[in-house]
């Protein structure tokens, strides 16, 4: 790639705005994977709030064998 005939304001322009869209991006990303790992949290949280079924002892005893 010949880069000759371009001026070294529009080389040093185009290298700032690609750096600038890569620190968005970047930030983009970190923020999305902030998101959900809070939900992911938020989903824990409420999974162990749940509370766990206690068994019936009196269940299960008496089999109804007729047909």
């Amino acid at each position: 790639m010949d880069i000759s005939g371009v001026s070294p304001e529009r080389l040093v322009s185009a290298t700032l705005q690609q750096r600038e869209t890569q620190t968005q991006l970047e930030a983009q990303v970190g923020l999305l994977k902030d998101t959900q790992e809070a939900q992911g949290d938020a989903i824990m949280s409420l999974i162990a709030a749940v509370p766990a079924p206690q068994p019936d002892g009196s269940l299960g005893n008496n089999v109804d064998l007729r047909v």
